[in-house]
């Protein structure tokens, strides 16, 4: 009996992230569980290093060359799709993303009467930016609308692209997707109430190295310099500004007080004339991507963890990663952030784009010994037992069985 055959398609932008490094790591549990994977990655800049069983197909970069290109329904990326699709047989189709090709790429899976998944990795499908936060930090209703226009937003002149996506989705690929996944109630929300149906609530998962999962780390000393980390990829949208003034506060108080930054992104110069001008660059230690032994001297060397995105943040990883190592997390209120963090440490959620109430909070944490270690604990538990791979992996598992298994599931109609 051969293996249940997935064919997984994803659109990135070439640097690894959080969705990237959740998509491998799919590819390679689903191998022991009785199922082969092949993965055709669009990809506009070529990665350094690829999964045993991927494919890339080259797409032009972002805006505005795209424009145009992402509009032909017959090309390369068609092309690609419908070699794998007659060479590979897949039972199932799991879509990672919605966006680079997207006219070629529902041309081409329009035929197929395989089953198909789509997993929700942003808000995309219902925010031509996939913030979801209008100017002013008003939290949007969602919805990819002429109106987008006219509200401030920055998708500005890109919104005629984005309605026709939007177009060409719901006509050839919603009324054929069996289930939408999503890793946060709250997308699931957005999306039921726009009529991409049936979701799924499927928290993701942090991958933890076996040392790190047997035996929680140790707490840093009080003798250490206070640090607080921020874990992520550096872009404007994930609230740095706010943290960094949140810092500059904070250090009028605690003057012993560090930043620590782990990540690289857009915004990297930005950021360091940003330290430089609020007078806290000195203080700040800048770790670049990390990974393996560099990451684990990251955590070592912070008290907390701040997530201070004032943009939608589906389930942010390195929370996750903190909390797997005992580190407090202070998060936004925005999102999937408070789910990720959960009931009981609903005390680290502090609103969007609110430096004043962060440094707050930061204090408490940071003067507060006890509390911090006993709400490190927490989150560990928390980790340890929601989001872990195989949890996580059982689910997916769950769902594909289900969907192969069960002509009767509803199919998700059109969305209005």
């Amino acid at each position: 009996m051969r293996p249940i055959r997935i064919l997984r398609i994803h659109s990135w932008d070439g640097r690894i992230g959080g969705a990237e490094n959740y998509v491998h790591a799919i590819d390679r549990a689903l191998a022991p569980r009785g199922f082969e994977s092949r993965l055709l990655s669009l990809v506009s800049t070529l990665p350094d290093t690829a999964a045993p069983a991927e494919a890339f197909i080259r797409v032009p970069p972002p805006r505005p060359r795209r424009y145009l290109s992402d509009l032909r329904a017959r090309g390369p990326v068609a092309r690609a799709i419908t070699e794998a699709c007659r060479e590979f047989a897949p039972d199932l189709i799991h879509l990672h993303h919605f966006d680079a090709a997207f006219a070629e790429v529902a041309a081409a899976l329009q035929p197929t009467r395989v089953p198909i998944l789509f997993t929700a990795h942003d808000a995309e499908l219902v925010c031509p930016n996939g913030q979801l936060v209008r100017p002013g930090g008003i939290i949007c209703e969602g919805g990819i609308r002429p109106r987008c226009r006219f509200t401030g937003c920055p998708v500005g002149w890109g919104l005629p692209y984005e309605l026709a996506q939007r177009a060409v989705f719901d006509r050839y690929l919603a009324p054929r997707i069996r289930a939408y996944l999503c890793p946060s109630e709250s997308l699931c929300r957005y999306l039921g109430a726009h009529g991409y149906r049936p979701t799924v609530h499927l928290p993701s998962f942090a991958a933890l190295p076996q040392e790190i999962a047997r035996a929680a780390p140790d707490y840093p000393e009080p003798s250490e310099p206070l640090t607080i980390g921020f874990l992520g990829r550096v872009e404007l949208y994930k609230g740095l500004h706010d943290l960094v003034d949140a810092v500059v506060l904070l250090r009028r108080r605690l003057a012993g007080v560090r930043l620590a930054i782990a990540g690289a992104g857009a915004a990297d110069r930005e950021l360091d004339q940003y330290l430089a001008e609020r007078g806290v660059a000195d203080v700040t230690r800048h770790y670049g991507v990390v990974g393996g032994p560099a990451k684990e001297e990251f955590f070592r060397s912070i008290h907390l963890l701040v997530v201070p995105s004032n943009k939608f943040e589906n389930t942010p990883l390195s929370a996750m990663e903190a909390m797997a190592r005992a580190r407090p997390v202070v998060g936004t209120d925005i999102g999937g952030i408070p789910e990720v963090l959960g009931a009981d440490l609903a005390g680290l959620v502090v609103p969007i784009s609110s430096p004043g109430r962060l440094a707050d909070v930061l204090e408490h944490l940071l003067t507060h010994r006890p509390e911090a270690i006993r709400l490190g604990q927490l989150a560990r538990q928390r980790a340890l037992q929601v989001y872990t791979e195989d949890h996580h992996v059982d689910r997916l598992v769950e769902v594909y069985r289900t969907v192969l298994g069960s002509p009767t599931l509803p199919r998700s109609p059109s969305p209005r």
